[in-house]
């Protein structure tokens, strides 16, 4: 089952942060599938830890653009960013220490997590592609 599907109306215009929003759809697929799969825990720990490491990785790439374009909400998009990572933290923890209890509760918070955030944040970096495209 696909809790999100890639749709041009999650393409911020910023080929590079496109590429990673469609990485992290795909993560976050996989890992609903692991958990519904009732896989060992070592082996959801992995797409855990790699949906962590995808989006740490998305968010400075993300973050540089955004400082280099003098975007707008750069400090509450950033701040967003780090609460997503302290949350999916404590998510992961709480997963090692119950894994009994997860029913794909985190794969749905991911996806939620992700449309609302680009829905509220990431739909503003169209910005930084129409400034592209506008340089002489």
């Amino acid at each position: 089952m696909v809790l999100i599907e890639w749709s041009e109306d999650f393409s911020v215009g910023v080929p590079e942060l496109d590429k990673d929003h469609q990485e992290l759809i795909d993560d976050i697929n996989d890992l609903y599938e692991q958990l519904g799969s009732g896989r060992d825990e070592l082996t959801v720990m992995d797409f855990l830890d790699a949906v962590y490491a995808a989006a740490r990785e998305h968010f400075v790439r993300e973050e540089a653009i955004m400082l280099e374009h003098i975007h707008p909400g750069y400090e509450d998009h950033k701040a967003e960013h780090g609460r997503f990572l302290e949350r999916m933290g404590e998510l992961m923890d709480g997963y090692q220490d119950d894994v009994q209890n997860d029913d794909g509760g985190m794969s749905l918070w991911l996806s939620h997590w992700f449309v609302n955030h680009f829905q509220v944040h990431d739909a503003r970096l169209h910005t930084l592609a129409d400034k592209n495209t506008q340089q002489p």
